[in-house]
């Protein structure tokens, strides 16, 4: 709003401030008075009142005593400064501030970027985030992580700027996208609020954790948000994809344990067990987690759990002999439980509960082993690259782009692929891995490398394809990766989906409804007979959580097709045990129309 004016604003007054300097004032021993300047901007969040806005002169994202301040008074500010030099601005929300909806419940801050703060937005906030985390290594880079977030079929914001007001010009209706923006911006604030309860308020380490997980949430967010959400709605909505916007404490305790790491630990690398022809691979990060996954099964594409997305992912320790493993997601039935396992490490083998298992590596070809993202947060993936030249790489994260003609992108969305294929290091030059066919290329395009592709091999050991960076497990960089499986990536995977199962036949047909609003928010409801007038009833669901400890397996495949001839591209959501489960469709969001008993939102 007043991002132009402001900025030329404080360049003149800046200019002239050093122009009195160094003239000495006119002349006289006497050192002329410091020039006041204003710093002035606009709040987006509801009109926020008698919060502190500041000059964060040093850095350490607070307003201290004895910076310039202002109160904020319906979202505006104007601090009165003699600083000369420019500073970021903070603007601290407390419970004696106030919105248009009532009192702010707990305390947060929002800021923008160095000379960006005529609009302070949760969207900025993350940029500056993004930064001080070290999760960018530069503005530009975090707006651009950032706008990859926000664009998408489902979010439906494609022309929305990060610095916008998000304002609907005068004498004009907001538009959708605007609404959209508006109203998850709010639900970022409610996570922002929540970070700095559990981390310490206006400590910058709160602050650095607010993008933690934000950001690669925000299509799914967006995609659940229908124009305007009611403080009800919201409060609702943030609840059940809680998850998707705060940190748990075992996730940043992991991303500083990866951080002060030096060196990696004797298990962590990636590690296969062969059974006949089923091979799986267990990966262990620095930063406490793991992932379990089935690459090769001689069993039907269509098999329930165990094919070739068969995952499951969690936190682990190992003290002595004894590793225990915490599960935040079991989408198959060969993988381990959670709790406590025999465990023994030498070299390259491990024996866990008495079956071996072997270390992925190689003393002559550097590139076998288990690669993933050093911050992976956002987009968990890893690749684990075999000695007899084949790969497998797998993605766990939510992706927007539509795969299938007409379906809704609830249907097609992107989330876990995986893909196995062969490859081999250039003839031509040694630092270039080719890509060959890929013999599975699950859920579209989604994971990398194309088919085929390169990599190419760093100066630091690291591998470079197309928009990303994967590091080795077992080295010092591999040490210090963030590998991302957290419980985000299980809310982003499930938060916003529909599932249905027709029985029945004629008049007498129904159709149910599973409505997963986020990973412990599980609701089933029915669209009655076509001929019936009878009332609503509630239903009881499966399942109330994507949590495995009750012991149901759950696992949603998003594909090409309905049909048994789409292999692996099969679109469909399993749930029970092998011995017993049930299968329905991914669908799109009910409407009225088509579901008379629809959950309204």
């Amino acid at each position: 709003m007043h991002s132009r004016n402001t900025c030329a604003l404080s360049a003149l007054a800046l200019a002239a401030s050093t122009f009195l300097v160094a003239c000495g004032g006119g002349g006289g021993d006497d050192a002329p008075a410091p020039t006041e300047r204003q710093v002035t901007g606009t709040v987006l969040d509801r009109g926020l009142n008698n919060a502190t806005a500041c000059l964060d002169l040093n850095d350490n994202r607070a307003c201290d005593a004895g910076e310039p301040s202002a109160m904020t008074s319906n979202g505006s500010f104007t601090i009165t400064t003699t600083q000369a030099a420019d500073a970021t601005v903070l603007v601290q929300a407390s419970t004696t501030s106030t919105t248009s909806e009532g009192p702010v419940v707990a305390p947060y801050v929002l800021t923008a970027p160095l000379g960006r703060h005529a609009v302070i937005s949760p969207y900025t906030t993350l940029l500056q985030s993004e930064v001080d985390s070290g999760r960018s290594a530069n503005l530009a880079q975090a707006e651009e992580t950032l706008l990859s977030f926000l664009v998408g079929t489902a979010g439906q914001v494609g022309g929305i700027q990060l610095y916008d007001n998000y304002q609907a010009a005068d004498g004009a209706a907001p538009t959708v996208a605007q609404q959209k923006m508006l109203a998850l911006g709010q639900l970022l604030t409610r996570g922002f609020a929540e970070v700095s309860a559990g981390v310490g308020g206006g400590s910058r380490a709160a602050f650095e954790a607010y993008s933690a997980v934000a950001p690669g949430s925000l299509q799914q967010l967006l995609y659940q948000i229908p124009a305007t959400l009611t403080p009800e709605q919201r409060e609702a909505l943030f609840l059940a994809t809680r998850d998707s916007l705060v940190p748990s404490a075992a996730t940043l305790a992991g991303a500083a344990k990866a951080k002060a790491a030096t060196a990696a630990q004797p298990i962590e690398g990636a590690w296969v067990r062969t059974d006949g022809t089923t091979r799986e691979v267990f990966l262990f990060g620095g930063d406490g987690t793991f992932v379990h996954q089935v690459v090769a099964t001689p069993v039907g594409a269509n098999y329930a759990f165990d094919n070739g997305l068969g995952y499951r992912y969690g936190r682990y320790s190992l003290s002595g002999s004894t590793l225990t493993l915490e599960l935040i997601e079991a989408a198959n039935a060969r993988g381990p439980a959670a709790g406590a396992h025999s465990a023994t490490v030498s070299g390259n083998a491990m024996t866990l509960d008495g079956t071996a298992l072997s270390r992925v590596a190689s003393a002559s070809n550097p590139l076998v082993g288990g690669w993933v993202r050093p911050q992976g947060l956002a987009r968990p993936e890893y690749m684990v690259m075999f000695e007899d030249g084949s790969y497998a790489h797998s993605t766990f994260y939510y992706q927007n782009d539509r795969q299938t003609g007409t379906a809704t992108a609830l249907e097609t969305a992107r989330s876990v692929g995986v893909q196995v294929g062969s490859y081999a290091v250039s003839a031509g030059n040694a630092d270039v891995v080719e890509f060959g066919a890929t013999t599975i290329d699950f859920n579209g395009n989604l994971s990398v490398p194309s088919n085929p592709g390169v990599a190419h091999i760093q100066s630091d050991g690291s591998i470079s394809l197309s928009g990303l960076r994967l590091v080795k497990l077992g080295s010092t960089l591999g040490a210090q990766a963030v590998t991302g499986f957290s419980e985000a990536t299980r809310s982003r995977i499930w938060s916003g989906r529909y599932f249905s199962l027709t029985t029945g036949t004629g008049a007498g047909q129904t159709v149910e409804y599973l409505y997963v609003k986020g990973p412990a928010t599980v609701v089933a409801f029915d669209r009655p007979a076509t001929a019936s007038t009878a009332a609503c009833v509630a239903k009881a669901a499966p399942f109330t959580n994507i949590d495995p400890s009750d012991g149901i397996l759950k696992q949603f495949v998003i594909g090409t097709g309905t049909g048994a001839s789409a292999a692996y591209a099969q679109r469909r959501m399993v749930y029970g045990t092998p011995a017993s489960f049930v299968t329905m469709v991914p669908t799109a969001r009910p409407t009225d129309a088509t579901a008379r008993c629809a959950v309204p939102f």
